[in-house]
């Protein structure tokens, strides 16, 4: 990572509908989970108030299953390739054992819904997302 305080921690608990057959949180639980990561980090910042951003990709690796727990996960969050109208967020979802159970990028282009064209990354933004910028996964 390219700061100390890099990657951010951010908690999100797990609901027994997220689990599947097989045991472990299901592969769309974990799309809403780096969901709802990004934007309580992106929300609780301030910078992010009257802007529009929305996904144009995901990647995600799953390395180990994520199992039910009544604890939160704790989603390791940063961000990456900072452009003028697009940035990646990068997510590592660490399981109860503190290891790393998904490894995923999502590639963010703010947008403006009206006239639905990208739009520049203003200052105070970009200040923001590049003060957290690391290393891509």
């Amino acid at each position: 990572m390219s700061t100390s305080t890099m990657p951010m921690p951010v908690e999100v608990s797990l609901r027994w509908g997220d689990v599947d057959s097989y045991g472990h949180v299901n592969n769309c639980e974990i799309v809403r989970i780096i969901e709802e990561a990004r934007m309580r980090w992106l929300m609780s910042s301030g910078v992010f108030d009257g802007e529009t951003a929305v996904v144009a990709a995901h990647e995600i690796g799953y390395l180990r299953p994520l199992q039910y727990s009544l604890d939160p996960v704790n989603v390791e969050v940063w961000t990456s390739n900072v452009r003028r109208s697009s940035f990646e967020f990068n997510f590592r979802i660490l399981n109860s054992d503190r290891q790393v159970s998904v490894k995923a990028v999502s590639r963010m282009v703010m947008f403006d819904l009206e006239k639905q064209e990208s739009y520049a990354i203003g200052p105070r933004l970009r200040g923001f997302l590049t003060a957290a910028c690391g290393e891509r996964l």
